[in-house]
């Protein structure tokens, strides 16, 4: 044990101690606790025991002592292994407080502050209830460790809340846009719609195009033309049929734009009835393609075919008066 706790035990009664100093029994007994103890109650000097210790070691902890109190409990933890491993486990504890409160540097006085709330217990019970303090205590830390973790998750809550309050507040700003800002942002969500429909219809095409490419290598497909009338003296049609695929296919070049609101119609005689096979639009150059399905319940022969101007919108059952197309000269195959 260092010399300074062995001095300090051989004062005079009038000399200066600690307010804790003077607090504590003047008794001869250790702690058994330890091995430090145990050798030095075997000499003939007082030393400091862990007892002595048992309420400094969370002021040592927090760096509350002062220097003459804090090497007295340095020479202490240095030969005594349990009492370090206490002051170890509080300075864990401290160390996770830095990640929820600001460091903060006691007072000196709050070590008297600690010990004159605490009271001090008289020897005889001291030693023994001594070593249930050390559980006491420590599971006291396992607490507080698990208190400063909700501290922490609380620190990281509170995080997140500012966060939704920022993205709150970049809304409102939104919401403060001029009439300018506001009309070119809409403007650029209809550009942005305009796009998508665009993708959704070259999607379309693309899968027209394949089922096209797929009729034009079938070998047996099955021919008509069908030539413009004077509402489009150049426009021509070729339409195939493919008896495998069970698709036929139309596609047209030199088709003059129409007006907004018409659309052509494609349209066959089919058995004993008159069936619309799909509607469709010239292309900027003039040309167009459709798909043909007919309907399960049309059966017999196709016997013409032609191509007409329709209203975009209105229903149609019939066919308009405004043909554009017709097959030329009669079909010959069968469908």
């Amino acid at each position: 044990m260092p010399t300074s706790a062995g001095t300090r035990s051989r004062k005079s009664p009038g000399a200066s101690t600690s307010p804790s100093a003077r607090s504590r029994p003047a008794s001869g007994l250790g702690c058994r606790s330890c091995g430090c103890c145990s050798s030095i109650n075997r000499g003939a000097t007082r030393a400091v025991t862990c007892a002595d210790l048992s309420q400094d070691l969370e002021a040592y902890a927090l760096g509350a002592l002062e220097r003459d109190e804090a090497e007295r409990v340095e020479a202490h933890i240095r030969a005594c292994a349990e009492c370090a491993a206490i002051v170890r486990a509080y300075r864990d504890a401290v160390d996770y407080l830095a990640l929820s409160v600001p460091i903060y540097r006691a007072a000196p006085r709050l070590r008297e502050r600690i010990l004159a709330g605490a009271g001090w217990r008289p020897a005889a019970n001291l030693l023994l209830t001594v070593r249930a303090n050390w559980f006491a205590t420590a599971a006291a830390v396992v607490l507080l460790a698990f208190a400063l973790g909700g501290s922490v998750w609380a620190a990281m809550l509170s995080s997140e809340v500012s966060q939704l309050r920022r993205d709150n507040h970049r809304l409102q700003e939104i919401g403060d846009l001029s009439a300018e800002q506001r009309a070119a942002l809409l403007r650029m969500q209809q550009e942005l719609e305009t796009a998508r429909n665009r993708q959704v219809e070259m999607s379309s095409t693309l899968q027209e195009q394949a089922t096209l490419l797929i009729v034009a290598l079938d070998p047996d497909l099955i021919p008509t033309r069908l030539q413009g009338t004077p509402l489009a003296a150049n426009a021509t049609c070729n339409y195939v049929w493919s008896s495998s695929q069970k698709v036929g296919a139309l596609t047209c070049k030199d088709l003059p734009q129409t007006a907004l609101s018409l659309i052509y119609e494609l349209w066959a005689t089919k058995g004993d009835k008159t069936v619309p096979l799909g509607s469709f639009l010239a292309r900027y150059d003039g040309t167009a393609s459709v798909l043909v399905k007919f309907p399960p319940d049309t059966p017999g022969e196709v016997t013409s075919m032609w191509v007409t101007l329709e209203q975009q919108n209105a229903a149609r059952s019939q066919p308009s008066a405004s043909v554009v197309l017709q097959s030329v000269p009669a079909l010959q195959a069968a469908r």
